[in-house]
């Protein structure tokens, strides 16, 4: 999984304000590809092991919280909490980096 690029837009669609980003056009293009380029760094220094193996199973290979589940011999709910704390976690790491995104 390292070599693959990980594509966020939708996981980055649910954080706040990001959508405003997506709707401004060509000339708010250039700030979000650095949000992106941001929080794809972010997922790689900020997240646990385990919240990391999360984000890839559902948001890079598609996998549902039951997949990612059996997959990682864990839980639903356990993925479900992984992704919500991850989710969390970047968000503050961007608002502190951005400021607020709204």
């Amino acid at each position: 999984m390292r070599n693959k690029q990980l594509y966020l837009d939708v996981f980055t669609e649910s954080l706040a304000g990001l959508q405003a980003y997506r709707r401004q056009g060509e000339e708010a293009d250039t700030e979000y590809r650095r949000i992106l380029s941001a929080l794809q760094k972010a997922v790689e220094g900020e997240l646990t092991d385990r919240q990391r193996e999360c984000v890839y199973l559902c948001f890079y290979q598609g996998l549902t919280a039951r997949q990612a589940a059996q997959e990682l011999h864990i839980h639903e709910s356990t993925v479900s909490r992984h992704l919500k704390k991850a989710k969390l976690r970047l968000e503050k790491v961007l608002r502190y980096s951005f400021g607020r995104l709204e």
